[in-house]
């Protein structure tokens, strides 16, 4: 039995009020992760001393004025976008540098340069991003590195770049006598970020840093040189999104809990496979039995949109679901094409629409697969997951011969039970089947004298409109 406590503490941090890789682990901690990102935008040498009043910006400063001010009216905050105007150059080619580009025209711009130090085969923004600057009427300048900044009155009046090269050995160079002068009347510099406290790189010894000021680290098990410290996100230098990030702190976790079971002589598998925990609850059985079919618990899927295919039920059954429908199917000569969209205006609307519309109607019809495919599929989800109960959803016109075939086949492919649909979806009704079937109590009865003389396992009658796309059996519900 493993029992873990959990305590957070505020308003500390590395190199803050003593605290260090070193004073940890005299404390006690066994394992420490370092996520505290790169909290400094990468301000060039050149941009040393420059000011927002005089024109220049990073990516840290620009950004979050823009995003406080767009959520005016939902906060109180009462912040207004930037005032910008003439001509803004933009550094870098990442997803923040054209996030910047197209926020300075919305702040007034008239005209936007992206200049970046490589080719356009090498802009590490995602293609949407690229693509928004392109039809927002930016311009993109590459192979160009910022070498001084131009200044007249006290303000940036321009930036002066040379031009860089790649040579045969993949390595970049600035040619010095390639010049290039662009007038501007602001500069925002979204080159990345860093780690600039010299507090914070103390604290972190005795780790290896690389040249970047941030930590060597194992990309296999986030390890840094000293085993018991582990790094992710922006500070380890791998990730490039938020969701990588995230998946940092995941493979960090596995490989924490194995360094601290080696600690104590237990041999962990390399393999993630976080340990469940149980208590007593686990323990109480909730299966369901219902006509002499065992449900291993009452959740399952009805018949509707989540279980549209089998890889959909499949994946229902390896989250827990103990049983799922099967989506209507009838014969190939019922074959439907479902319409799009399939909300309609409900009846109770009358002439209101929008928001306040009274209700909506759902018109999907019945499944766009083929009966062959659903009683495949039975037979396959029967094998892989003998124990969940697998229930075909059948429909067709009052006719007899149709009623006994699918029926058969059905029962053949191995299905636990079958639901007869002589309910939704109301769309079916101009073909005699669905609704125009289970409002007349004679056909109803019919047809399940149909199913019974045909097959031999249960089957249900549905004469219900199911509102929620869940179905719970009972033993409420009646054996035909």
């Amino acid at each position: 039995v493993c029992v873990c406590a959990y305590q957070v503490v505020c308003e500390k941090g590395l190199g803050v009020n003593g605290m260090s890789l070193t004073s940890l682990k005299n404390e006690g901690f066994k394992a420490v992760f370092i996520g505290i990102g790169l909290p400094q935008a990468n301000r060039a040498k050149i941009f040393q001393g420059l000011t927002m009043d005089q024109g220049f910006f990073t990516s840290k400063d620009f950004l979050p004025m823009v995003a406080t001010a767009s959520k005016k009216g939902m906060c109180q905050c009462r912040a207004s976008l930037p005032e910008l105007r003439g001509v803004v150059i933009v550094l870098g080619a990442g997803d923040t540098a054209f996030d910047c580009a197209t926020s300075a025209l919305r702040c007034g711009a008239k005209r936007v340069y992206v200049c970046f130090r490589k080719g356009f085969t090498n802009i590490r923004a995602v293609p949407e991003e690229m693509e928004l600057a392109k039809e927002e009427k930016c311009e993109f300048l590459p192979f160009l590195s910022p070498r001084e900044v131009i200044m007249k009155n006290g303000r940036v009046a321009g930036l002066q770049f040379c031009r860089t090269e790649q040579t045969e050995d993949g390595d970049w160079l600035e040619d010095e006598e390639q010049i290039v002068r662009l007038k501007a009347d602001y500069i925002i510099s979204a080159f990345g970020s860093m780690l600039n406290e010299p507090q914070v790189t103390a604290a972190m010894s005795p780790v290896k840093l690389n040249r970047w000021g941030t930590p060597e680290v194992n990309t296999d098990t986030m390890q840094t040189s000293e085993p018991w410290v582990f790094a992710g996100g922006d500070i380890a230098g791998l990730a490039n999104t938020t969701v990588e990030s995230v998946n940092d702190g995941k493979q960090a976790s596995w490989n924490i809990h194995r360094y601290i079971q080696s600690l104590y002589g237990h041999t962990v598998d390399s393999v993630p496979k976080l340990p469940l925990f149980y208590s007593a609850i686990d323990q109480v059985d909730i299966s369901v039995e219902v006509c002499g079919i065992k449900f291993p618990n009452p959740f399952g899927l009805a018949s509707a949109p989540p279980t549209t295919s089998t890889a959909m039920i499949r994946r229902a059954f390896e989250q827990g679901w103990g049983f799922a429908l099967t989506k209507t199917f009838g014969l190939d000569k019922d074959l439907v094409t479902n319409v799009s969209p399939r909300i309609v205006r409900g009846t109770t609307s009358g002439h209101i629409y929008g928001p306040g519309q009274g209700s909506f109607l759902n018109i999907e019809l019945i499944s766009e697969k083929t009966a062959a495919y659903w009683c495949q599929s039975v037979a396959e989800l029967k094998k892989d997951f003998p124990n969940n109960v697998v229930i075909s959803s059948i429909m067709c016109s009052y006719n007899k011969e149709d009623w006994t075939e699918l029926a058969k086949m059905a029962e053949e492919s191995g299905a636990d039970a079958l639901e007869l649909n002589l309910s939704c979806p109301h769309g079916m009704g101009e073909r005699g089947m669905g609704l125009a079937c289970g409002q007349d109590p004679v056909l109803v009865r019919n047809i399940c004298r149909w199913v019974r003389a045909a097959t031999t396992i249960p089957f249900f009658s549905r004469l219900c409109h199911w509102q929620s796309s869940s179905w719970v059996p009972h033993p409420g519900h009646r054996r035909h």
